[in-house]
């Protein structure tokens, strides 16, 4: 992958996590060791989205899922203690 299509990638990553955010959903990583990245990606609050929507978006965040790992890091407390970065400042 180029660095452009990288850019691209974590740009549209952001986008979704912000887009999330907005909907007052929460994003967080729990620990699953059957996953290859030893995580999975959780999404609570879907319950108050149309089922439509939060089925779009969950498919959003599947097909995304270790990009978006990327960006939670920055800005969730409970990633960052999962992949033993210690605690959070």
């Amino acid at each position: 992958m180029s660095s452009y299509d990288e850019v691209v990638r974590r740009r549209e990553v952001n986008t979704l996590y912000r887009k999330l955010c907005f909907l007052g959903l929460e994003a967080y990583a729990e620990p699953d060791a059957e996953r290859p990245a030893g995580y999975r990606v959780v999404v609570e609050g879907l319950k108050s989205l149309n089922p439509d929507h939060a089925d779009r978006l969950m498919r959003l965040v599947r097909d995304n899922e270790a990009a978006l790992a990327e960006v939670l890091p920055k800005r969730c407390p409970r990633l960052r203690l999962v992949r033993g970065n210690g605690p959070v400042p």
